[in-house]
């Protein structure tokens, strides 16, 4: 059983070869492969996979796509759709620019999978912190802290009561949803949502490992987001609700819910933050 990790990067050549690289190179099982997918061609990012590529003792699938304009959707789906188009694993994982992976990620991974053959998706856990970067320096990091909780379920997480992130999330190949990209917030959640459509909830596995190091930043997505964006991209998702079968009665109140929470909040404030630092 082959892994395939998508990483999609835009212009951040510095963490890429200071943070996802590393980790890639230290994976103590090397039946995997590595996707980079440059968004935007960065000469620097392409200099970086070029000079490794050679001696690499793993495959390396690297490809380069235009930017698209901001209109068309958020760029990181395109470019993790274009990573699943060429993707030769039978799982497939997503690793940022920006975070890492213990050196035991692809085997524990892998075994996993073959030890719960029916399972179809599967997170690990994360070691979590968020970060305060002004003019590119941190100015304060964030406590460190586990998620998700010990045994989570698919239901906490369709609950937002525990947080999914896309980083060492796991699932099979065939028949594998696409990234869609009217989402950037909640993009990595539509994503579940569609798994969950897929597979269901009995072809979902939590893999209590810590596996993933994930740092936020307030300059990244999520960080420098506001609960205005919340509001609309979680709105949308309900007003599509027939589109995911798995949003059904108690699930689709509580997002309901927390729009009008979101709503709410992003009244206070016209630049609101959606995450406290």
């Amino acid at each position: 059983m082959k892994l395939s990790i998508i990483t999609a990067t835009y212009n951040r050549p510095v963490q890429l070869a200071s943070t996802a690289l590393p980790s890639i190179q230290s994976q103590t099982d090397r039946n995997f492969e590595w996707l980079v997918i440059n968004d935007g061609a960065n000469p620097d990012t392409r200099d970086i996979i070029t000079s490794i590529r050679a001696k690499a003792d793993f495959p390396i699938i690297y490809i380069e796509m235009e930017h698209p304009e901001p209109s068309s959707g958020f760029g990181l789906c395109y470019a993790r759709n274009l990573g699943l188009n060429a993707a030769g694993g039978d799982i497939i994982s997503y690793l940022d620019d920006d975070n890492s992976i213990a050196p035991e990620f692809v085997g524990s991974m892998r075994q996993y999978f073959k030890q719960h053959p029916n399972i179809r998706y599967s997170i690990a856990r994360q070691q979590r912190r968020r970060d305060v970067i002004r003019n590119g320096n941190v100015i304060r990091q964030g406590k460190p802290f586990v998620s998700p909780s010990n045994c989570c379920s698919l239901q906490q997480l369709l609950w937002q009561q525990e947080i999914f992130d896309s980083n060492g999330f796991v699932h099979y190949r065939n028949n594998a949803p696409r990234w869609n990209p009217q989402f950037q917030v909640f993009a990595d959640y539509e994503y579940l949502l569609q798994s969950a459509c897929i597979w269901g909830e009995s072809g979902f596995g939590f893999n209590d490992s810590i596996l993933v190091n994930y740092i936020q930043s307030s300059t990244g997505i999520i960080g420098s987001s506001n609960y205005e964006q919340w509001t609309t991209e979680l709105s949308l998702i309900v007003t599509n609700q027939a589109n995911y079968s798995i949003l059904k009665g108690s699930i689709v109140e509580r997002l309901e819910q927390l729009v009008d929470s979101y709503s709410t909040k992003a009244q206070i404030s016209s630049t609101p933050k959606a995450f406290a630092f």
